[in-house]
């Protein structure tokens, strides 16, 4: 079966770690109501509710009045705490923060409130006392060296700031962020030349490291007055990063003469930043509810940070919330430099909650806005793919490859995706050039193989070579439910029933709710002479919504009418 590549996705692994809430089971988002009731367990099953479906600003208002109305309650108030945090109400989470403190000073989101409560009293001592009562276990292990290390500096002491990072060295998998955060200290101090040693050593080679730590070593080189070795680090950045909208920003701030920007203005914003990259961590581990919990505390001491706001965006994304991340991604400004990916951001969640039209609108706007990036028009090939405007699509496609250079200048995914419009809007020889071109590109590509090799035996053509392919994309994908139906079909069109059922059966084990792989499997089952299965697998293709096509063809077959074999004879 053909697999539209519909989205980019970025695998991660879970970790063990979660605060609260769980995955919503589909990208839907429930509205709650208010209880008819002010009692406690119409609040509190409500509030669940909603958390459970990670819509937190109503579950933290729900838990929040239970909690008033059951103040005994712990289990109760660590979740209408954790609610209040995940909401963004770091300040009116601080009475439950300290009660849970009290209650147990290891609780380390309780313990990262009454922090923040501090910091913002400029109590730097105070926040210092209660982290330092964590145990050295687990995520505390990282959170608690930075924090320890950026509350020094509040104190001004310096030498123990530097020590605290220590604590982390012992991980070389986290020597870069020690690194990286004693670079930043170091300038915080003035030592600029400590500074830039620690920076640009913190993750190999400037120009590959993260976009932080990048501006961050150019900010220390202008401090130092070396604005042309600045200007290098922008524009070596950007030949390995062309995309990045944030470099060309500081080089037309060089050419102005704007004076260099503090990546860390005070040690409030030292200490948010190492939340994000924690958070930034935790998100690529797929732990999104700690995650968030991380972003929001950052946000609390560094309000303004666009880059934090992104990610608070993303992980809302993941949870299924595109509602809220569209707030979110709308507050940062035209005037940032990271407000062009917050608009691609916002088109892909109005996309996600059913106004097509409102991204593509958006996305147009934003192709002639900038006209020399490809983005918004691969975005915008996307959409309109999804949605079935399959020229648009190409035409978008089109154009993205043309400001890159023409097609020998693309990667096998674009022109895979082109090659995916051209082919659903009828216009074959394009579509097989893009397809060829890619395995060019990546002959090993199984989504590729797959795409081809399926066209070519529904078209009745190049039975050999599509049997190779395919065979070589199941080797190479096993566990794919759509690539191994692929399979199954040649078969079947060569009329080798034995072999399609085979290789069907497996497909349906992969992908048992998929309507046509079982439509595919009843058709082979009644050629192999196995009639009442053949039935039943047809029965179960209409009960897993079909789309009208498949479901007019399926319903004719169970009146009488004999699948259509004309199977392809191979001399």
């Amino acid at each position: 079966m053909k697999r539209q590549l519909l989205h980019i996705i970025i695998p991660m692994t879970a970790l063990a770690l979660s605060a609260c809430g769980t995955m919503p089971k589909d990208s839907g988002q429930v509205e709650f109501e208010y209880p008819q009731s002010d009692g406690f367990s119409g609040n509190f099953l409500a509030g669940k509710a909603a958390q459970i479906e990670n819509s937190t600003d109503y579950a933290a208002k729900y838990l929040l009045r239970a909690h008033e109305l059951n103040t005994d309650n712990k289990e109760l108030r660590r979740r209408a705490f954790l609610a209040l945090i995940s909401d963004g109400r770091i300040a009116d989470a601080e009475d439950i923060a300290r009660q849970l403190y009290a209650e147990n000073p290891e609780d380390l989101f309780a313990v990262m409130a009454v922090m923040d409560a501090d910091i913002q009293n400029n109590d730097f001592q105070a926040a210092l006392d209660v982290v330092s009562g964590l145990p050295q276990r687990g995520i505390n292990a990282l959170i608690s060296p930075l924090a320890k290390a950026w509350l020094y500096t509040g104190l001004d002491a310096k030498e123990p700031a530097l020590a605290a990072l220590n604590e982390i060295e012992g991980n070389g998998a986290l020597n870069p962020l020690s690194e990286y955060h004693r670079g930043l200290i170091l300038a915080y101090f003035d030592d600029l030349d400590g500074a830039e040693r620690a920076l640009a050593s913190a993750y190999g080679d400037p120009a590959d490291a993260p976009l932080r730590a990048a501006e961050a070593l150019g900010a220390v080189y202008e401090r130092k007055g070396q604005t042309q070795k600045a200007a290098l680090l922008y524009a070596s950045y950007m030949d390995r990063h062309p995309q990045s909208l944030a470099m060309p920003y500081h080089l037309k701030r060089l050419e102005r003469g704007d004076p260099p920007l503090a990546t860390v203005l005070t040690p409030a914003s030292g200490l948010a930043e190492a939340y994000l990259d924690i958070a930034t961590l935790l998100s690529q581990e797929n732990a999104v509810d700690p995650s968030l919990l991380l972003a929001r505390y950052s946000l609390s001491l560094r309000p303004g940070d666009d880059i934090t706001r992104l990610l608070v965006g993303e992980v809302m994304e993941i949870q299924g919330r595109f509602d809220a991340a569209v707030s979110v991604y709308s507050s940062i400004p035209d005037t940032s430099p990271h407000s062009w990916n917050a608009k691609l951001r916002i088109a892909s969640s109005l996309e996600q909650i059913g106004q097509a039209d409102k991204a593509v609108d958006l996305l147009k706007n934003m192709v002639n806005e900038r006209d020399s990036r490809p983005d918004a028009l691969i975005q915008l090939g996307d959409i309109l793919r999804i949605q079935q405007d399959f020229a648009g699509a190409a035409s978008a496609y089109d154009k993205a490859i043309a400001r890159l250079g023409g097609d020998s200048q693309v990667g096998w995914r674009l022109l895979y995706r082109r090659g995916i419009a051209h082919e659903r809007a009828g216009f074959w020889k394009k579509a097989e050039y893009d397809f060829l071109l890619a395995l060019e590109l990546e002959p090993e590509q199984p989504y590729v193989l797959n795409y081809l090799g399926y066209s070519w035996v529904d078209m009745g053509m190049n039975f050999d070579q599509a049997e190779d392919m395919l065979k070589r994309a199941v080797e190479l994908q096993p566990d794919d439910g759509y690539i191994v139906d692929s399979l199954g079909w040649v078969y079947y069109k060569l009329g080798r029933f034995d072999d399609a059922v085979t290789q069907l059966e497996k497909a349906v084990e992969l992908k048992p709710d998929d309507p046509t792989i079982n439509d595919h499997l009843g058709d082979a089952y009644w050629q192999a002479g196995r009639y009442h299965e053949a039935r039943f697998q047809w029965h179960r293709a209409l009960s897993f919504n079909p789309t009208e096509e498949l479901r007019t063809t399926v319903e004719a077959k169970l009146n009488g009418q004999v699948p259509s074999t004309d199977p392809i004879v191979v001399n």
